[in-house]
């Protein structure tokens, strides 16, 4: 999927042509906040990951990452299906959807994000999580792609 299905995606879930054109050229988000050009959200490592499951560390995934998460903002500036986006360190991307985003284009949604993804940081197995906009936020899915298969699963969380 190219940048042109990720803005497709996006506008399906909320019916605007004009993100479709603010994407062709970017990529793809749970940062605590959703002020531009922010550091993404750390996590603990954790325990015997596979070496696909353990994301390259350093100053340049971190400016990845955040050049990452502003292409997502930057591509839905008025938070029309993204309220908030961030990537931890193990490259989990989690979003806290819009209200307004319905629930049966979230698969699709969250496919787009992991080709995205993919594109952006290859080799490595990736996980998008989605939630409501909820206080506390629910988990609403999580989609997964495997590395070495390119197998992509999203299991609803409803």
């Amino acid at each position: 999927m190219d940048g042109s299905s990720f803005g497709a995606a996006i506008c399906s879930a909320i019916g605007l042509r004009r993100l479709a054109r603010l994407i062709v050229g970017g990529s793809l988000l749970f940062l605590g906040a959703c002020s531009p050009r922010s550091e993404p959200a750390v996590s603990p490592p954790q325990a015997q990951q596979s070496p696909a499951s353990q994301p390259i560390t350093g100053p340049e995934f971190k400016q990845r990452q955040i050049a990452f998460l502003n292409r997502i903002r930057d591509a839905d500036p008025q938070q029309k299906v993204i309220d908030r986006a961030m990537l931890n360190e193990q490259n989990e991307l989690g979003l806290i959807l819009d209200r307004n985003v319905e629930m049966n284009r979230i698969p699709d949604l969250m496919r787009t994000f992991l080709t995205q993804m993919a594109s952006e940081f290859p080799e490595q197995d990736l996980t998008v999580i989605a939630y409501t906009p909820s206080n506390p936020p629910l988990k609403v899915g999580t989609a997964h792609l495997d590395s070495r298969t390119k197998e992509m699963n999203y299991l609803p969380e409803y």
